[in-house]
């Protein structure tokens, strides 16, 4: 098992403190460390810091960014870790190049404790994200090639990695889940030689990580794999549709509630006003429909306003609440020359109208007339409307 944290002290704003430890266990065996470091900016091109840390033996390490041009940058430094041996330095050093719009390169060096080159190119856009590296050095060397789908709608991550080198093959997949505001969820299996197979569990919570390494066999086989596979799955549906979900909608509910009751009264205000404007434009509204109606125009012959939740199963079937509002009057106030337009805006904000459903999704509901023909449309509350429209009509047959 392992565990991060970490936390921002920003002094000025150019400089930055950080402070960070982590925990681990294995086989019984704990280890950690905690780091504390001071970073100074100097421009957007440029900037140092110095870390000192503790753990697995006292170290100090200084470090460096640069832009060196449009496409170049780089970034190194140096750390020495101080051991009963004797003061062991080391060297990191990192070339980037913006190779295109999506696309960046990196020529790493690492000296010191550990012998490394390596090379990397990342390409990312806005739904996928692939990764090639190759490593020489030691004590592993290895060619890795890394594919991740991002599906944006639903928050979540899908992975894949290849792995080969000097230590054996390895695959590697999994998924990553927004599941809060602030926590990602993530799971993978690694299926290898000599490595067996192993699932990774980690959450992240703002500056916090949790990971949960379970190593379950030390060969592959077909079983280890499938379970690995489908109970992290199932454990999440279960959780998920059981207990996180019922809880979110409980706890919106109360929200609501307590957000209606709270605004009680200034609901009540808000319908007054709505009212009394809809009695003032009593008049217009008899002009623009005797005129409308007379040429055959755009009547409208109810409009309402509020929560309205739309059947998908059956085109047309709708369910009203209580905390809906009769807007037909100021709706049909507002056509012009057999002509309704209103912009993209929440409706609540028209003269006539007002909020009668705080903190929900709102619904605007029309029936009107065009050439004597019946017409229905339904849109939502920043949803532009135009009318009339053929695909409004109810009679198509």
């Amino acid at each position: 098992m392992q565990f991060s944290q970490s936390v921002d002290f920003p002094l000025t704003q150019k400089d930055t403190c950080t402070l960070s430890g982590q925990l681990q266990t294995q086989n019984g065996t704990g280890a950690g460390g905690i780091n504390l470091s001071w970073r100074h900016i100097f421009s957007h091109k440029s900037w140092a810091e110095v870390e000192m840390c503790a753990g697995s033996g006292p170290g100090i390490s200084f470090k460096g960014f640069r832009t060196l041009s449009k496409r170049f940058f780089w970034n190194g430094g140096t750390i020495l870790q101080f051991t009963p041996e004797g003061i062991r330095p080391g060297v990191m050093s990192t070339l980037a190049m913006q190779i295109d719009k999506y696309s960046v390169g990196y020529l790493s060096y690492q000296g010191g404790i550990r012998q490394i080159f390596s090379t990397q190119v990342i390409r990312e856009t806005e739904k996928n994200r692939y990764n090639f590296s190759i490593q020489v050095g030691l004590p592993h060397s290895y060619v890795l090639m890394q594919y991740t789908r991002k599906l944006i709608s639903q928050e979540l991550k899908l992975r894949i990695a290849l792995k080969a080198g000097t230590f054996g093959g390895v695959i590697e997949y999994g998924a990553e889940k927004k599941i809060s505001k602030f926590s990602n969820l993530a799971f993978s299996v690694v299926c290898g030689v000599p490595a067996g197979v192993k699932l990774k569990i980690r959450l992240t919570r703002a500056s916090q990580t949790y990971s949960f390494p379970i190593h379950l066999c030390e060969e592959v086989m077909p079983a280890p794999v499938f379970y690995a596979t489908i109970v992290p799955l199932v454990l999440y549906i279960v959780v998920k549709k059981g207990f996180v979900e019922p809880f979110i909608k409980e706890e919106k509910s109360k929200k609501l509630e307590k957000q209606k009751q709270d605004n009680f009264n200034k609901l009540l205000e808000k319908r007054r006003e709505a009212m009394a404007a809809q009695e003032l434009m009593q008049a217009t509204y008899n002009r623009i429909r005797d005129e409308e109606s007379n040429k055959k125009g755009l009547v409208i012959i109810n409009a309402i306003y509020g929560k309205i939740i739309k059947d998908a199963s059956q085109q047309g079937d709708m369910e009203i609440s209580n905390d809906v509002v009769d807007v037909t009057i100021p709706v049909q106030c507002l056509v012009k020359d057999s002509k309704l337009v209103i912009h993209e805006r929440t409706k609540s904000e028209l003269p006539g109208f007002f909020d009668p459903a705080l903190g929900e999704e709102k619904m605007l509901h029309i029936i009107y007339t065009y050439h004597d023909e019946p017409h229905e449309v339904t849109v939502a509350d920043h949803e532009p409307v135009r009318l009339p429209k053929t695909s409004h009509r109810t009679n198509i047959t």
